[in-house]
């Protein structure tokens, strides 16, 4: 199934660890988290900071800079989708 737009980052998570053909334990072990710490990842209710999108590239080869855009385009998304913000008019 094709996916549509930016994937979110758990999404994200989610291919490179079908893509690696490695299961979650194993791919938890290469980034240096916990099985609980991955599944919040993919879940989307733990951040990605700096070093872990420094090890997502060292473990999957997409820049950490990718990673951080995720991050950053998902909490954005979030924060619009929560605040309604979207469907706010700009002031004139």
């Amino acid at each position: 199934m094709a996916r549509r737009g930016t994937p979110t980052p758990g999404q994200a998570i989610l291919e490179g660890i079908e893509w690696l053909k490695m299961d979650k334990a194993e791919f938890a072990r290469r980034i240096g988290v916990s099985m609980e710490m991955l599944e919040a990842l993919i879940a989307g209710t733990q951040p990605i900071t700096a070093d872990l999108a420094s090890a997502l590239e060292s473990v999957t080869g997409s820049p950490a800079a990718y990673w951080k855009m995720l991050e950053r385009k998902s909490r954005c998304a979030f924060a619009d989708a929560t605040s309604g913000a979207s469907n706010l008019e700009p002031n004139k």
